[in-house]
């Protein structure tokens, strides 16, 4: 619908609420992606981000780290994190999640996310017993946790959206 109200051409940018991706949308890019950038606080408070790789386990996002990692410790003493996701076909459809990490010592959730990080890596094969068991190995240091990110909140943006509304001279507010 193109009404004739005149709004500064910044208007769009500013006012991002309509935006946003719908709940389908936001399980698709988490279900599709490979790669977060995980965001912690060091001890003094500073921020740290780092791109990860991350499974969905049971639908939760799931990550690992050996105990000499900085985002282990920071996790074992503050939990809180932020995830940022984008599309792999397209990175202006964005999601970032705020949450609770969940530090656990499991192998069998090690073995299963291992299994899915190598089926989805392989256009949803599942790998052949014998690289499932070597890139185990490969991860199953005496100090590995596992990480389940439970999700608290969800923020999520379309560019493309943003772009053909301004394209188009759409007014989506009204």
């Amino acid at each position: 619908m193109n009404t004739n109200i005149e709004r500064p051409v910044w208007f769009a940018r500013r006012n991002i609420s309509p935006f946003t991706l719908d709940e389908q949308s936001v399980k698709d890019v988490i279900a599709e992606a490979s790669h977060a950038v995980v965001s912690w606080v060091t001890q003094d408070n500073q921020p740290v981000s780092a791109v990860m790789l991350y499974a969905l386990i049971d639908d939760v996002i799931t990550v690992t780290s050996t105990t000499n990692r900085a985002k282990y410790h920071a996790w074992h003493r503050n939990p809180s994190a932020c995830f940022c996701i984008w599309d792999p076909e397209s990175i202006g459809r964005q999601v970032t999640l705020r949450g609770k990490v969940e530090i656990l010592k499991d192998a069998q959730l090690l073995r299963r996310f291992t299994e899915a990080f190598l089926t989805k890596n392989m256009g949803g094969t599942s790998p052949p017993p014998a690289l499932l068991q070597s890139e185990f190995e490969k991860f199953d240091a005496p100090d590995r946790h596992m990480m389940r990110f439970h999700i608290e909140k969800v923020l999520s943006h379309d560019l493309h959206y943003l772009l053909k509304v301004e394209q188009e001279g759409t007014d989506v507010w009204s």
